[in-house]
């Protein structure tokens, strides 16, 4: 008899790089692809209840559709349903007889919470779980280090991981598939009504062909990796970085068909700092992903994960935060980052540590709530970069230095010269 296999997708929605969808095809299985739109968990509720645009949703859906359409094509669809994994799950598994589930593996504690109260509740019932492990570009297991040794500082762990680096090979890409038949409601979304601001440094929209479109381009048709090292901190444009990180963050890109394609690159065109430092980037976002499956809730809390803060700031004052959202706290600089957030969803990595620095350090507030409300609204949001990065700013993260303090008006004067990125956003 076939085994029935259900893929559980999560934040892995493409069929390239797969290994679970790689691993049920080998095994002759039909495989039911899910997605569990589940309720957000709001870890700090955020001062004043600030409206918060669609456009990560936006993006999601947009992911979700592509996504649909591919098992379409192999005479299936995508199965979207609302509630809790581990009550909704194990219903279907019973209804459609499945044998065992599929999934890739969260580091995040909320998500592997998840995974274990589906698992326990999977025990009596003829179904099991297997993980997978595709969303790094380091597999776990060719870490030269056990997780409890991981490195508290990012330099340290770059040297280990570098003198022996290793990424594996993708995983190439089903050209048939069974698709196990359902009589679920077929997934026909509406899209929020979002209007692309025509300044967005981030004019795309999700799903897995346009992550290919966007390498393909930032690589090869622009050449703009040649200088990435020397544009990366740009504010205006839409390839002063490769803007990769929307589509990796919902997996609709593979870490490692990136790292490959930068290797091939270098390989056919050009190595040098600049491909580098995009591999360079890659390992921060593998290590954030560590730094929290080691240390879990302690990344949320106010003394996050480390003790030389003793006392960081707390304020949660609701005007101070309503003026910093809608970029109304009079600093231009910092106001024109946070419009362009609220306008588009996105802000430049130049940008994000500037206003977290201003946040924490020069208005006093508490650093989970900018990162709150940072998980809110960036389109590209990930817990593990995102979380690891405010921590980092905050000074309670993983950082040797004891003040990540930014002088916003030398920030301004050196990214921003001429004030052109702030007439964009402001005049």
């Amino acid at each position: 008899m076939t085994r029935r296999i259900m893929l559980w997708y999560r934040n892995d929605l493409r069929v390239h790089d797969h290994e679970a969808l790689h691993c049920a095809v080998r095994e002759g299985a039909q495989i039911l692809p899910v997605f569990i739109d589940s309720p957000t968990l709001g870890r700090h509720p955020l001062p004043g209840n600030p409206h918060i645009p669609s456009f990560r949703r936006k993006f999601r859906l947009e992911s979700l559709i592509e996504l649909d359409q591919r098992w379409r094509e192999w005479n299936g669809s995508l199965v979207v349903m609302s509630g809790e994994p581990d009550q909704v799950i194990p219903h279907l598994c019973a209804k459609y007889g499945i044998d065992e589930v599929f999934l890739n593996a969260e580091a995040s504690d909320d998500e592997y919470r998840q995974y274990q109260q589906l698992a326990r509740n999977l025990q009596s019932a003829p179904t099991s779980c297997r993980l997978f492990y595709g969303a790094s570009m380091i597999h776990p297991e060719d870490l030269p280090f056990e997780l409890q040794d991981l490195p508290d500082i990012f330099t340290q762990y770059r040297k280990l991981v570098e003198a022996r680096l290793r990424v594996r090979a993708c995983f190439a890409t089903p050209t048939a598939v069974q698709a196990l038949p359902h009589q679920e409601t077929p997934f026909e979304p509406q899209l929020p009504q979002t209007i692309v601001d025509v300044r967005s440094a981030l004019p795309f929209q999700g799903g897995e062909s346009a992550g290919h479109h966007r390498l393909q381009h930032y690589l090869w048709e622009s050449d703009a990796i040649r200088t990435y090292k020397e544009t990366r901190n740009g504010l205006i444009g839409t390839d002063y970085s490769s803007k990769l990180s929307p589509w990796l963050a919902n997996g609709c890109l593979s870490a490692q068909h990136v790292f490959h394609e930068v290797r091939r690159y270098e390989t056919e065109r050009v190595a040098n700092d600049s491909t580098y430092w995009m591999i360079f980037e890659l390992l921060w976002r593998d290590y954030f992903r560590l730094v929290m499956e080691k240390f879990g809730t302690a990344l949320f809390s106010l003394q996050g994960i480390s003790p030389r803060n003793a006392s960081p700031p707390r304020g949660r004052h609701i005007g101070t935060f309503e003026k910093w959202v809608n970029g109304r706290t009079g600093d231009r600089f910092i106001d024109a980052n946070m419009r362009e957030l609220l306008s588009t969803g996105f802000m430049s990595n130049r940008g994000r540590q500037n206003v977290a620095s201003h946040f924490v350090h020069d208005l006093g507030m508490d650093w989970r709530l900018g990162a709150q409300y940072f998980e809110e609204l960036l389109v590209d949001y990930n817990v593990y970069s995102n979380w690891g990065n405010w921590a980092y700013v905050a000074g309670v993260g993983n950082d040797p230095r004891e003040n990540r303090r930014f002088n916003i008006a030398r920030q301004a004067n050196m990214y921003d010269p001429a004030g052109t990125y702030q007439a964009l956003w402001l005049d």
